[in-house]
């Protein structure tokens, strides 16, 4: 059985022990802390998350506009090329036929 000073001394420490706890308890985060915390970097990584994929789209519209243009030209100079052949082939006929019609007469 424990004396009545070794109770006092026991009481004295679990006080000591009581003013070092309630000084610590302030600086700890609350569930209230933590879960607004937790909302907050949520909320930037979903914006983050946004702005890079915001990015991503406009690089790749970027990239197929101009695929398409560099396509584009590409067609134009094919069927330039194209019609100037048949443009050739068209007048060389005509002189054909003009010849011809030349000799018939």
């Amino acid at each position: 059985m424990r004396t009545e000073r070794q109770m006092e001394q026991r009481i004295e420490n679990v006080e000591r022990r009581m003013d070092r706890i309630e000084q610590i308890l302030p600086t700890l985060a609350t569930l209230d802390h933590v879960s607004s915390e937790i909302a907050a970097s949520e909320a930037r990584m979903r914006a983050h998350v946004s702005s890079e994929i915001a990015a991503s789209e406009a690089r790749m519209r970027a990239h197929v506009s101009d695929a398409i243009t560099a396509s584009e030209q590409r067609t134009r100079t094919h069927f330039d090329v194209v019609a100037e052949d048949m443009r050739h082939q068209i007048r060389l006929v005509a002189e054909a036929v003009a010849e011809l019609s030349e000799r018939v007469r």
